[in-house]
């Protein structure tokens, strides 16, 4: 009696724990450059680091239960009108938890979604009420809040087939708000990047589902098959590549495919370094054929374990 009771006890508090770690959605760590920064303006921001990294871990973004997502936000300062407002380059890179039998004592992650947005421009002041608002546009938490969906978006469409579809809704919602500056947020001519509108109008056109359902099958039927059954990693690897090659056969029909692009830039890495436990050290040709933009890294591998 005495043990089954010690058993509910302990089963009970694991359970308190689990819902205690997802009642955020977020693991976010802020880094600053500020060496483009007159002294005055660094000071200005020393509060900045904290209230970031505070209103993204302290906030509800998604609409259920999840773990705690491992997000990075790098600000590069490149000026300030000497008051409140700033530019900066904002680098943002997700981790995505790997989908195996151990993950809640040791977690293994993934890069779910990278990317460098050059154009940044925001008020801030350490006065300022850190107060979410999905209604109010604010040139700096809507900043946050657009990043913050958008890695929720390409988090959950790797667990389901085209799951991001609300936050990824969420993310254009803030681009469509009314607002004075809108560059950014918008279409520029000559830019050569993408906005943030059209960084995910991308993503929701049905013309990317074939891009969006094989990052599914990349990541669920492939890498975390890859952990759950060890004995069998080179079926898991095979999903893997099939998913890769309808990827690229997408990118080669469509003139513009910013993220199959920002894909293969943060996945290049990471597919060369699972690729190693083929066997067949040939299957570097084929995703060099793939992804061409980084042949590089790929003869680099092929290069390893001979």
């Amino acid at each position: 009696m005495l043990n089954s009771i010690k058993y509910i006890t302990i089963l009970l508090l694991f359970s308190l724990s689990v819902i205690i770690t997802c009642a955020q959605d977020f693991e976010a760590t802020v880094i600053l450059n500020m060496e483009a920064l007159p002294p005055d303006a660094r000071d200005r921001l020393k509060d900045f680091k904290q209230q970031t990294e505070d209103y993204l871990n302290k906030n509800k973004f998604a609409d259920g239960p999840i773990y705690k997502i491992k997000v990075t936000l790098q600000f590069n300062f490149r000026g300030t009108n000497g008051f409140d407002g700033y530019e900066a380059q904002l680098f943002v890179i997700s981790q995505r938890i790997v989908d195996d039998s151990i993950k809640q004592w040791q977690p293994k992650y993934v890069v779910a979604f990278r990317y460098l947005d050059e154009k940044c421009s925001f008020n801030y002041n350490r006065t300022m009420l850190f107060v979410k608002n999905d209604v109010r546009f604010d040139s700096y938490l809507s900043l946050l809040d657009y990043y913050a969906y958008m890695v929720l978006g390409y988090d959950e469409d790797s667990f389901f087939p085209k799951g991001g579809n609300k936050y990824f809704q969420k993310a254009l919602d803030i681009c469509n708000k009314p607002m004075t500056d809108r560059k950014g947020w918008t279409a520029e001519v000559g830019t050569g990047k993408p906005s943030r509108a059209e960084l995910v109008q991308e993503l929701l056109n049905s013309r990317m589902d074939d891009f969006r359902l094989n990052y599914y099958k990349y990541h669920w039927e492939g890498v975390d098959n890859f952990y759950i059954h060890p004995y069998n990693q080179k079926t898991a690897l095979n999903t893997m590549l099939e998913a890769l090659e309808k990827i690229g056969d997408l990118k080669k029909r469509e003139v513009k495919a910013y993220n199959i692009d920002y894909f293969f830039e943060a996945k290049a890495q990471e597919i060369g370094q699972f690729f190693l436990a083929y066997g067949d050290r040939t299957v570097y040709d084929r995703l060099a054929r793939i992804d061409p933009a980084h042949q590089r890294i790929y003869e680099e591998f092929k290069t390893k374990g001979k």
